[in-house]
């Protein structure tokens, strides 16, 4: 193989082109690009911290199809040894994996800086419409026409509003792989009621995603409502669950019993603002109106819906990892491979994401090199 063509500079299609000139410096690597720069979402990462991994590298954190490969993939990748490598030097806050920078921005500089020293090729604003294999492959962008010997599907997903809003199975429709369709995770839930007068409020406490009495998943941590219906962490972690018709249940006072809490409310109610010593004034004013124990143990809202993909952090979907063998090659097209988030793999917030998609090309260069 003499060229080899990643469509999609996101972390893993540059942190692959790396790999790939590292080992073989003689192949032409060239990354197709949509937008104008690369790494635009690894920029915004953490909060634009860039949340690199996770202490907890979990099989439980994903879900998909082929969850044994995924847990192969990920506990075969050291996120901390592979960035030293390249001379980021890492650290950890709790179990998340930080850049010592805190800075999303020192990941960028030191992948592309490396990328660029080993003579990969960036073509920027090269959407590409379709891509098809007659004994080589051809990747037809808006403008232009390539060919290579290899392809890695490296486009990730529409989610977020820094992705291009394309199908990706539309993208893929000449190549016989089999595909989940892609719905928004990790996002914001539309809800009903909405309380507006809460608008900015955080709460933190217990919440449960339950549906016909089934629970769906439950999750400690913090809540923020919305103009919409509800955000934060723990609600992004529960609509991986989503399922329409669904409710959420919140739990305001996880540290009390309904007995406990009661006592309290009662003792209380000498006072003329008697809430504004326990909940946010927002809260309190809220409480005054309505019967407070239900609203503080078990606030139930019915999910209508989850956000669109622009607002969403990952796409649940994407390509069956039956597709592919052990190494992410196409089990039908030689020297073919897909990974990240193209894949059908999600992983809960906390870097768990990043790190499949690192571990992905680790996964990939390896193979290339044998």
């Amino acid at each position: 193989m003499r060229k080899i063509i990643i469509v999609g500079a996101g972390a893993s299609g540059v942190y692959l082109s790396i790999l790939l000139k590292q080992s073989h410096p003689s192949l032409d690597v060239i990354v197709l690009e949509a937008n104008k720069t690369p790494l635009k979402k690894l920029l915004a990462t953490g909060n634009g911290r860039c949340n690199l991994s996770n202490k907890e590298m979990n099989i439980s954190h994903y879900e998909g199809d082929q969850l044994d490969l995924v847990k192969d993939i990920v506990e075969d990748f050291n996120m901390e040894e592979a960035m030293k490598s390249l001379g980021l030097y890492t650290k950890y806050m709790g179990n998340l994996l930080y850049p010592r920078s805190e800075q999303a921005k020192s990941v960028k500089n030191i992948l592309m800086s490396h990328a660029e020293n080993l003579g990969v090729v960036f073509l920027y604003e090269q959407k590409v419409v379709d891509i098809y294999y007659d004994g080589t492959y051809h990747i037809k962008t808006e403008t232009s026409h390539y060919h290579s010997d290899g392809v890695v599907l490296a486009m990730g997903t529409p989610a977020g509003k820094l992705s291009t809003m394309d199908d990706r199975q539309k993208i893929l429709r000449h190549l016989d792989l089999s595909m989940k369709k892609m719905t928004p995770s990790l996002t914001q839930m539309i809800t009903h009621p909405v309380y507006k007068q809460l608008k900015g409020v955080r709460v933190k406490g217990h919440f449960t995603l339950e549906k016909d009495g089934r629970i769906l998943r439950e999750e400690d941590g913090e809540l923020l409502f919305t103009q919409y219906g509800v955000s934060g962490i723990a609600v992004m972690q529960l609509s991986r669950c989503y399922e329409e018709g669904c409710r959420l249940h919140i739990d305001m006072m996880k540290e009390y019993t309904k007995e406990e809490l009661k006592d309290i409310i009662d003792s209380l109610q000498e006072l003329e603002h008697p809430y504004d010593g326990l909940v946010p004034y927002q809260i309190s004013a809220l409480l005054e109106k309505t019967k407070p124990l239900p609203f503080l143990k078990d606030l139930t809202l019915e999910v209508k819906e989850l956000r669109e993909a622009q607002y969403a952090q990952v796409m649940s979907g994407g390509i069956l990892l039956e597709n592919v063998n052990s190494s992410l090659e196409s089990k039908k097209y030689p020297h073919l491979y897909a990974m990240g988030e193209l894949l059908n793999v999600t992983g809960d917030c906390g870097g768990y994401n990043l790190h499949f998609a690192l571990a992905c090309a680790k996964r990939i260069a390896r193979d290339l090199k044998e």
